[in-house]
């Protein structure tokens, strides 16, 4: 990805001896108190270290944070987006990258096996990690076991920005395959919006009978967008 145009072209200065001074001592703050005491921007600024070298990421840490709004959604950020920071170069892009797959990793690794049905707030979590800030529609089917413990989950379909097809017969496959007795859909609304479509209540009905008939059970429909979700079960649709 090449520096093109930019929208920020002040967000990062060019290295000072002080600039030099105050990476070590963020580094220090780091090392000494954990790196929870640091603001986000002041995360990111430190971040930016390790993939912008002689410059001050302080001013382009605030400008991506002010455009995205939160780390989920940078993470998730296209190439194109992030060309129009200067100094986001291929190297920031694979850095985000890595972490966005890093925290995916690490929110299956707290769920899967070790986490009931019964954990919800680590379930949404996990999801809006996942997909909730996807610019295409995504299927995310998470599949669990007799105790409720979770077994897996899996993206099995990826649409448009506002449709995405997915087969019931796919995911009765997939919980013959896990030996799974109860599942959660989760879909993402790329528009911001949280409300079911007719498509998504007829489609949720077609696959509530397509586990029925393996007896398993549906769990919910989870709608998520950003840090917003809609239950079905919570709005008696299943």
């Amino acid at each position: 990805m090449e520096e093109s145009h930019d929208v920020s072209k002040n967000t990062s200065q060019p290295e000072t001896p002080d600039h030099i001074n105050h990476r070590k001592r963020m580094k220090k703050r780091v090392f000494d108190h954990g790196a929870d005491t640091l603001a986000d921007y002041e995360l990111l600024e430190t971040l930016l270290f390790y993939s912008i070298q002689r410059r001050d990421t302080k001013p382009l840490a605030k400008a991506l944070l002010a455009k995205f709004k939160t780390f989920n959604a940078l993470c998730q950020a296209t190439p194109k987006e992030l060309s129009e920071f200067k100094f986001i170069s291929n190297h920031t892009a694979v850095l985000f990258q890595i972490i966005q797959t890093i925290a995916i990793k690490l929110g299956e690794e707290k769920i899967i096996k070790k986490t009931t049905l019964l954990s919800w707030q680590d379930v949404i979590r996990y999801c809006r990690t996942r997909i909730g800030s996807i610019e295409k529609e995504c299927f995310l089917v998470i599949f669990a076991d007799s105790k409720n413990s979770i077994i897996a989950a899996d993206e099995l379909a990826s649409g448009t920005t506002d449709k995405v097809a997915v087969y019931p017969r796919e995911i009765v496959r997939k919980a013959l395959e896990y030996h799974a007795t109860a599942i959660i859909l989760v879909h993402n609304h790329p528009s911001g919006s949280t409300e079911p479509s007719k498509q998504d209540i007829a489609m949720t009905k077609l696959i509530n009978q397509a586990i029925t008939s393996i007896d398993a059970r549906l769990h919910d429909h989870l709608i998520i967008s950003g840090e917003s979700h809609f239950s079905f079960k919570n709005a008696g649709l299943i």
